[in-house]
């Protein structure tokens, strides 16, 4: 099932999008969102991680060890001001490498089953955005997981978010037996989050995940959770959400 077209004119820069389903000619436009989005949060958990008692822990060991072996403070602070300079980077691309996988997933895939995207145009034509959903036509607990959430940052703050989320919701009523969509986010998401919560998603616990990159960012993840019976999905935002 397919998502019906639709438009928007919000925020105050008044940009007007279609929302449709995504088609093979989008593919690039929307790797490039996908990169985008998926450096900007490898940056954020790559500072982020640096600041984590483990890695400070590992780093005073590193340095003690050093300044013992060498009898010197110059080679040990050398030493840390180049693990600094080149680490922080590499930390933040590993994590954009992670990212830009998880969000990728699905989309162009030959023979991916289980997913629909969707792109926002503008009034010119431009692929500005997308957004996906995982778990169609699967049997399970009647749940679809909103992801691959991507704004272009020049078309942020006008709406787009927005346009794509409640395409993701009318599909949702329109498939048999789902009865909730379901997503996970963080901290670094805040305007996603009050996006999420102004279009009446609903947030759980937060918790760390059970992996070994959760441990080690050490960033709780929150599942948000609509239910398709008694909510309402109309525009209540303040404008300048995406």
């Amino acid at each position: 099932m397919e998502a019906r077209t639709t438009g928007l004119a919000d925020g105050d820069g008044g940009l007007r999008v279609k929302v449709r389903p995504m088609a093979p000619g989008d593919k690039a436009a929307v790797g490039e969102f996908l990169a985008v989005v998926a450096a900007e949060l490898g940056s954020a958990l790559g500072a982020r991680m640096l600041w984590r008692p483990w890695f400070l822990l590992l780093l005073g060991c590193g340095f003690a060890l050093l300044a013992a072996s060498s009898r010197s403070l110059l080679l040990p602070l050398l030493v840390l001001a180049l693990f600094l300079a080149v680490g922080r980077p590499a930390l933040a691309h590993v994590w954009a490498l992670y990212a830009h996988r998880d969000m990728s997933l699905g989309v162009g895939a030959p023979g991916a089953t289980g997913f629909q995207f969707w792109v926002a145009e503008d009034a010119g034509g431009s692929v500005v955005g997308m957004v996906g959903v995982s778990g169609v036509g699967e049997s399970g607990d009647g749940e679809l997981e909103l992801r691959s959430l991507a704004v272009g940052p020049e078309h942020r703050g006008h709406g787009v978010g927005r346009a794509l989320c409640q395409a993701v919701l009318c599909f949702a009523r329109g498939c048999s037996g789902c009865r909730a969509v379901v997503l996970d986010t963080h901290m670094l998401h805040s305007p996603a989050q009050r996006l999420f919560s102004s279009l009446g998603f609903h947030p759980g616990p937060a918790c760390l995940q059970p992996t070994l990159s959760g441990f080690l960012a050490d960033l709780p993840v929150t599942r948000y959770h609509y239910a398709l019976t008694g909510n309402n999905t109309e525009d209540n935002s303040p404008a300048g959400e995406d």
